[in-house]
C-alpha cells in the first residue's frame, strides 16, 4: 500500500511539473458579460459588448450575427447599415478579478481575437492592474490584431506575458482600442494560464512554524502549528488548482475534515490577522 501511495504521490507531481494550469477564462459562450466593467469612455453610446460577431447580409447589407458568441466593440452604427460614427471611440473592457497567487513560474495572457469583418489590421491595447480602478492600469503591451480577407472569420491566438503579476491576490486586465476610425473588435475567448503551482514553501507564516503532519493526506487534514496560532482566529481554506474555495473552517485541533474530496492536488490557506501561508497538499 505505501508504494502505491508513493507512486500516486510521484504521478501527480511529475504531472504538475509538465502541465499549465488554467488561473481564469472567459469564452463568452453564455453571451453575458456582466462581471465586466465596460466603459464608454468617449460618452457616445457605443461600447464593449457580448454577442454575436458580426456579418453583412449580402442582399440587404444589415448587419446580421454570426456564429462566434464575442465580446465586440465596434466603430459603425450596428442599427444602421454600418455606417461609420462620427465619434471616435475610447472604450475600456475590464475583466473580473482573477487570482494568481497560487500559482508560480510564468503567467501568459492568450487573446483569441480578430479585426471584424471588412475591417484591416488593428491594434488593441492590454492593460493591468491590481484594482479595478480605471486610473490604476497600466500598459502592459500593443498586440495587432490581423485580418487578410474581407469577410472570413480570422480568430488567432494572440500571447501576452503578464508574470509581473505572478503572487497577487487580485489582478485585473483591459482591453482598449486605438485606431480611429475602425469597424470592430471582437475577442472569442480569453485565457490565464500559469506554468506552475506555488510550491510549498513559497508564503510563510510569519514567526510560526506551520506545516501539515500527513501529506498525503487521507481523511482528516491535520496542521501543526505554533502555539500563538492555536486559536479560531486562524482561518483554513482548502482551494482547487483553479482557485475555487471547496472548505473554510477555523483551526481546530483534530483538524479538518478531506474525506469528501475525490484524489488530487489541493492548497491550503492559512491566515490569522495578516500572517499567512499556503500549503499544496496531495489528498489520496
Amino acid at each position: 500500500m505505501k508504494k502505491t501511495l508513493l507512486f500516486l504521490a510521484f504521478t501527480m507531481i511529475t504531472t504538475l511539473s509538465s502541465a499549465q494550469y488554467t488561473i481564469w477564462e472567459d469564452d463568452f459562450d453564455d453571451s453575458d458579460a456582466s462581471d465586466w466593467i465596460l466603459l464608454d469612455q468617449d460618452g457616445n453610446g457605443s461600447n464593449w459588448t457580448a454577442r454575436k460577431n458580426i456579418q453583412f447580409d449580402a442582399n440587404t447589407g444589415a448587419i446580421v450575427g454570426g456564429t462566434y458568441d464575442v465580446l465586440g466593440t465596434y466603430n459603425i452604427d450596428l442599427t444602421n447599415g454600418g455606417s461609420q460614427l462620427e465619434t471616435s471611440e475610447n472604450n475600456l473592457a475590464i475583466s473580473p478579478v482573477f487570482d494568481t497567487s497560487f500559482y508560480s513560474g510564468k503567467i501568459t495572457l492568450t487573446l483569441n481575437a480578430q479585426p471584424s469583418v471588412y475591417d484591416t489590421n488593428e491594434d488593441i491595447l492590454i492593460y493591468g492592474s491590481t484594482s479595478p480602478d480605471p486610473a490604476s492600469f497600466t500598459l502592459i503591451k500593443t498586440v495587432t490584431l490581423e485580418r487578410t480577407t474581407i469577410e472570413d472569420a480570422e480568430f488567432k491566438d494572440y500571447t501576452v506575458d503578464i508574470s509581473q503579476f505572478a503572487g497577487k491576490t487580485e489582478v485585473y486586465i483591459a482591453f482598449g482600442t486605438i485606431s480611429n476610425p475602425f469597424i470592430g473588435y471582437e475577442i472569442d475567448k480569453i485565457s490565464i494560464m500559469a506554468e506552475a503551482l506555488l510550491g510549498t514553501d513559497d508564503n510563510t507564516l510569519k514567526s510560526s512554524l506551520c506545516y501539515l503532519k500527513q501529506n498525503p493526506v487521507q481523511d482528516n487534514l491535520v496542521l501543526e502549528i505554533a502555539e500563538e496560532y492555536k486559536n479560531e482566529e486562524t482561518l483554513l481554506k482548502i482551494y482547487n488548482t483553479s482557485g475555487v474555495l471547496l472548505k473554510e473552517s477555523s483551526y481546530r485541533p483534530e483538524g479538518l475534515s478531506v474525506s469528501d474530496l475525490s484524489q488530487g492536488i489541493y492548497f491550503l490557506s492559512v491566515n490569522n490577522n495578516g500572517a499567512s501561508k499556503k500549503i499544496k497538499f496531495i489528498k489520496k
